[in-house]
């Protein structure tokens, strides 16, 4: 059985994670981004096993809504492809 300071601690760390990767991803690092986003959704799974009542719940629901949310933009700044130039041909 986890206590409610357990809790938070993984709450506030998630957030933390949360704000990291909006930073990163603000600045088009995907690949760090990702690692941020997989580490926040492990934290978030043992987050959802110390749930014991309803604010915890709202805060999970949260929580999961905001790392989708994330989880698109960062799926979104992988997808996208360097533009790649021709080089000048000199005569």
């Amino acid at each position: 059985m986890s206590t409610v300071a357990e809790f938070i601690k993984t709450r506030e760390h998630i957030e933390a994670l949360a704000t990291k990767i909006t930073l990163l991803a603000e600045r088009k690092a995907a690949p760090e981004s990702k690692h941020r986003l997989d580490e926040a959704n492990q934290h978030l799974d043992i987050l959802k096993t110390m749930v014991a009542n309803d604010v915890q719940v709202i805060v999970v629901d949260r929580l999961t809504r905001h790392l989708t949310r994330l989880g698109i933009k960062v799926d979104a700044i992988m997808a996208k492809k360097p533009v790649k130039r021709k080089p000048k041909i000199e005569a």
